[in-house]
């Protein structure tokens, strides 16, 4: 979808209140959170003595005349580009699944659509994300199954429903699942369809689902050439 990106932004946990409080003054519409833990070695940690880092990861949607504010308050406002603290990056958000998926992701921010597409119609691959209740993961893959999907990627994340749950007057848990399916683009509709069709607003796991492009895949041999 031309004019809306995902921004996917690493620090360290123990600024994961400052952070989070820094892109809803941005804007940011909803706000996925997963605890992770830094990539340095546990023998070179050791050595020194410390413990393996503990990290958080934002994902959030974000429409494209927003971006430039949120890096430069990034730059201005956070401590992100002090040595060691960590990165943000963004890649074009290239489908959303629905009127409701759309509103979930951004409320009511107008999508200010460009005509060019680069990298969204050059990809002959896309990465659909669900983002669903928790506890509703075989739901979404039995139905993208169903649909011509091969396999996912589970990961378990904090939401933020409370404002979602009263602006759409159903309950959302702040639990949530993030499913990552990689899929050939000719593939998406359908996917994305049997996905808010089985898992979407209207059923227990509340799901949305919106797809990013990837370049090349590589391990996936029933999507490989």
């Amino acid at each position: 979808m031309q004019g809306v990106k995902y921004i996917i932004t690493v620090t360290h946990r123990e600024y994961t209140e400052d952070y989070t409080e820094f892109f809803y003054r941005h804007g940011v519409r909803n706000l996925i959170k997963i605890f992770a833990t830094g990539s340095a070695r546990d023998k070179a940690l050791s050595a020194l003595g410390i413990e393996r880092a503990l990290k958080v990861v934002f994902y959030m949607a974000v429409t494209e005349d927003k971006i430039r504010d949120i890096n430069k308050g990034l730059v201005r406002e956070t401590n992100l580009t002090e040595y060691g603290n960590g990165f943000s990056f963004t890649v074009p958000i290239d489908g959303i699944g629905g009127e409701y998926g759309k509103q979930y992701l951004l409320g009511d921010a107008e999508i200010n659509k460009k005509e060019s597409r680069d990298m969204e119609e050059k990809s002959k691959y896309v990465l659909l994300t669900v983002i669903a209740d928790k506890g509703n993961v075989d739901v979404v893959m039995d139905a993208a199954r169903a649909a011509g999907a091969t396999g996912g990627t589970v990961l378990s994340a904090k939401g933020t429903g409370a404002e979602i749950a009263k602006f759409f007057g159903v309950a959302i848990s702040e639990e949530k699942e993030l499913i990552h399916i990689v899929t050939r683009r000719e593939s998406r509709d359908t996917i994305m369809k049997a996905i808010m069709d089985k898992a979407g607003r209207d059923t227990p796991a509340h799901g949305v689902v919106f797809s990013l492009p990837v370049e090349t895949v590589v391990g996936i041999r029933s999507l490989e050439d």
